[in-house]
């Protein structure tokens, strides 16, 4: 039976859904992949599935393309069954695998231009939402030479492809260097105002919290949370710890640091890694830094690892 608690944890849209899940639920042997996730998803919504490997987010999106069969439970997608009509609800979606394999004796050029007319589109359309700028010295070479940020751009660029109305992502930006994933999501933000839908899997709350409309965590194959990202970062935010290094150390700048609204300061040589009540002291406490002579080289957020927040808000479900 789900706990009170529980319940207030999965918060779900009323609306019409071009993703619906309901109790779906994933067997192997004795083994429980997935167990009884239920979610839907609204046009032009990003949905993002965040847990770590073995969570059992792959399997969901396995499920969702018609490529793995559910033990129970059902998938509409746009209102049409997965089950029932596989072939027809998959020219809804694109879909990009957690491990994309190409012909190594292909050319990225070829592979795209292949893809182009499966998909009958034009490759200028790919270029006007995700930039090739960059890719141009690779294209021209065969995949078996490309390294793993490299195939994992060309696969992301074929995914963008098609004027599909949902993207399902696995893991989209593993692999990929900073100027890609900024461009990655850029192309996301640009298609959802064009009222598309994506879902994505991925371990890294950053990347959830960068273009996420909703997060669902999920934990042992259960989803263990779903809620606004909005409100998801205002629940685990204190999780999240500040770091700022400086050129010179000093011991004055812990306490001042600590006089702005640091909590639980780390010294590590010239960095100082710490936690604030508010999200707004941590700009108080750079420009008090400055003031006080500090010279910043750098700083940041330090994302917590998973488990502590999973730690959190299991915790919270047991109050």
């Amino acid at each position: 039976m789900t706990s009170l608690k529980a319940q207030e944890d999965i918060e779900t849209k009323d609306t019409s859904a071009m993703v619906d899940i309901q109790n779906l639920v994933k067997k192997y042997g004795k083994f429980t992949a997935v167990d009884r996730v239920t979610f839907d998803v609204p046009k032009g919504e990003v949905f993002a599935l965040l847990g770590p490997n073995g969570c059992g987010k792959t399997t969901i999106l396995r499920m969702m393309m018609g490529l793995l069969k559910p033990t129970s439970g059902s998938i509409l997608i746009d209102g049409g069954d997965i089950a029932r009509n596989s072939v027809k609800v998959r020219e809804k979606i694109s879909y990009l695998p957690q491990h994309a394999n190409f012909p190594e004796n292909l050319t990225g050029k070829e592979i795209l231009g292949f893809y182009c007319k499966l998909r009958r589109t034009r490759m200028d359309r790919l270029e006007s939402i995700f930039s090739l700028k960059g890719m141009q010295d690779f294209l021209a070479k065969p995949v078996g030479e490309y390294s793993g940020g490299m195939q994992q751009r060309l696969a992301l660029a074929i995914t963008l492809l098609p004027q599909t109305d949902i993207l399902i992502l696995d893991e989209p930006t593993a692999s990929l260097d900073p100027e890609a994933v900024y461009q990655f999501r850029h192309a996301v933000r640009e298609l959802c105002g064009q009222g598309k839908t994506v879902i994505l899997a991925t371990h890294l709350l950053s990347e959830s919290e960068a273009i996420a409309d909703r997060v669902a965590i999920m934990h042992s194959g259960r989803m263990i949370s779903l809620k606004p990202m909005k409100k998801m970062k205002e629940e685990i935010l204190p999780t999240f710890k500040f770091s700022v290094t400086v050129g010179r150390m000093h011991e004055r700048f812990r306490q001042i640091a600590l006089e702005n609204g640091a909590l639980d300061i780390e010294n590590g040589g010239r960095e100082m890694v710490f936690s604030t009540g508010r999200p707004e002291d941590r700009l108080i406490i750079i420009n008090a830094l400055q003031n006080a002579g500090a010279s910043i080289e750098r700083f940041g957020t330090v994302e917590p690892p998973l488990e502590e927040v999973y730690m959190k808000i299991l915790q919270e479900r047991e109050d």
